[in-house]
């Protein structure tokens, strides 16, 4: 089998990547003179770490985060000093998610709600969770409440545990 076969022959078994690093493996296997075992262990290596990337940017995407580059190291705890930084951290665990609790975020326009729900539904998924982010205006109110206007929270189906890292 040629090395086009061989592409070929990878993409049809699913292993996209391997066969997107196949060429520079190969040459790396012989300028570093590796054994055969150490190929193939760095070839699956790559195969792995593509589908966990492709796993997590296919969960973020599912998430329908509203400002995807949301994150807890870009958020500015001192604008406000009565965040319960602990208690941030302590979510972004996503402890509350194996216990089978949602994260409701109340407060007014402006304190970072909507900042901190996103920035814990990435550090969730991160851990193998699917995130549904929604923003009060798209929850849909019923009741018109001052809470439900200005709520976001980060959830989980109930029936939801951590995703295997491959099918």
């Amino acid at each position: 089998m040629n090395l086009i076969e061989l592409d070929h022959a990878l993409r049809k078994l699913r292993l996209s990547g391997m066969a997107a690093v196949l060429e520079a493996r190969l040459r790396q296997a012989q300028a570093d003179h590796l054994a055969p075992i150490d190929l193939v262990s760095a070839l699956v290596s790559d195969e792995l770490q593509r589908r966990q990337d492709r796993l997590l940017e296919r969960r973020r995407k599912q998430a329908r985060f509203r400002d995807p580059d949301r994150s807890l190291d870009t958020f500015d705890f001192t604008f406000n000093k009565k965040m319960n930084r602990a208690l941030v951290f302590e979510l972004a665990t996503a402890r509350f998610v194996s216990q089978r609790e949602d994260a409701l975020f109340l407060g007014p326009p402006g304190t970072g709600k909507s900042h901190l729900a996103q920035a814990i539904g990435h550090a969730v998924i991160q851990q193998g969770y699917r995130v549904f982010y929604r923003g009060a205006q798209a929850a849909g109110r019923t009741d018109g409440s001052h809470a439900r206007r200005h709520a976001q929270g980060v959830s989980r189906r109930a029936d939801d545990g951590p995703a295997p890292h491959h099918r």
